[in-house]
């Protein structure tokens, strides 16, 4: 029996789909660990819920530094590990190096975390939105942004990090905003950046779509397209934060969808479970793909992990190993449809009992969530969107009754 160690943010589904695997003895380490987080054999976590106390900030206190020495003593032991959101290759330097040939699957992503490298390397080959790239303390960009934001004044566009996800650290600039860069000093308008270098983007508004692709050095299958929704889409101002899914998403040429993200996963040599986030603009209907941008490529698994797995009936951990080892395994066509929501705070909040109809990541009773942090996940399954709708907005009911009344 192999040793495997499960890394990232929240390895619960993970160990979820590893507790049904017969070949493994499974280590995990995540920053969280919920009142549904089922503890197989060993794990460690960061984060402490403790009744009474906050469980604080996650953009400030999660550093993946922290669950690179936390797994340390594990690392050591297993034959193979397992990455998620929160921990990369790049991550692995220094008396950590030895272990990265033990990561299954990409070992190389550098040019992809790095959104202006990936922008450079597809700019001609795809469809990419204008990106500008500059350095967060330096305050002679006052003019090149300003430059910019007139020479394209038909546009708008988002700032983002260089490196980052979920939609953390994004937010749209409004057709004012050159006017506002004249009286704003650059350094304290991004100081929540930690000093690294950032994106000016154009905003391309449309549908956000996300493609599952499974992959081997050879061959790519794209495996589910889904709707993407952030907080933008519930009415919270200027916010992109990652909120979930629904799936599958049929309303266009998924063939075409299917095409471009496979071979995109091709040209970057990337293997097992990846995925890729596009928007098709609403101001074009081109069935050739001719109005399917590209924003990112997440080199490892997505948002809809459990989801997808439930939708076509397969173990998304099983086919990731086995892609990564060059088999990729027969896909069918979806069982039903799905819905995914994180739940953020609307204000600092202490938490009662969450044991609730397809709730998931659940706090414990009596902690403390600060306001705008994750609350809990809310996933339903029907055999409709219409179905999957009112069963999570069911839920919703019953959260904000248990919360807020």
């Amino acid at each position: 029996m192999e040793k495997l160690l499960l890394m990232g943010i929240n390895t619960r589904i993970l160990l979820d789909s590893a507790s049904k695997l017969k070949n493994y003895q499974t280590y995990s380490v995540s920053y969280f660990s919920t009142v549904d987080f089922k503890k197989y054999y060993s794990e460690k976590h960061i984060l402490e819920q403790i009744p009474g106390k906050s469980c604080g900030i996650f953009e400030e206190n999660f550093n993946s530094k922290d669950l690179l020495e936390l797994s340390q003593e594990y690392m050591a032991q297993v034959d193979k590990i397992v990455l998620s959101t929160g921990i990369s290759p790049s991550d692995f330097k220094g008396k950590y190096r030895k272990y990265k040939k033990k990561i299954v699957g990409n070992q190389d992503t550098t040019d992809i975390e790095n959104k202006y490298k990936f922008y450079k390397k597809i700019k001609n080959d795809f469809l990419v939105p204008k990106t500008f790239k500059f350095s967060c303390g330096d305050d002679d960009n006052h003019e090149e942004i300003i430059e910019i934001l007139n020479q394209y004044n038909d546009k708008s566009f988002i700032l983002k990090p260089l490196e980052g996800s979920g939609g953390i650290g994004v937010n749209l600039l409004n057709n004012n905003a050159k006017d506002e860069f004249k009286d704003i000093n650059l350094k304290k308008l991004f100081s929540n950046y930690n000093g690294q270098d950032f994106l000016i983007q154009e905003y391309i508004r449309g549908k956000n779509i996300s493609s599952s692709i499974l992959s081997s050095k050879n061959q790519a299958k794209s495996i589910m397209i889904s709707k993407m929704l952030t907080e933008h889409d519930f009415a919270v101002k200027n916010s992109f934060k990652y909120s979930g899914n629904i799936l599958p998403y049929t309303s266009f040429n998924n063939e075409t969808i299917s095409n471009i993200a496979e071979n995109l996963i091709l040209k970057f040599g990337l293997i097992g479970s990846n995925g890729i986030d596009m928007i098709i603009a609403d101001d074009v209907d081109n069935a050739d793909g001719e109005n399917i941008y590209i924003i990112e490529v997440n080199p490892r698994f997505q948002g809809t992990y459990e989801c997808v797995e439930k939708v076509l009936g397969i173990n998304l951990l099983e086919a990731h190993i086995k892609a990564s080892q060059g088999e990729l395994i027969h896909v069918s066509k979806a069982k039903c449809c799905s819905m995914k929501r994180i739940i953020y705070t609307k204000e600092r909040q202490k938490i009662g009992n969450l044991l609730i109809e397809n709730v998931y990541d659940i706090p414990y009773d009596g902690v403390i969530i600060e306001k705008n942090q994750p609350l809990a996940t809310i996933i339903s399954y029907g055999n409709s969107v219409e179905n999957v709708k009112y069963k999570m907005n069911k839920a919703i009911l019953e959260i904000d009754e248990n919360i807020y009344s």
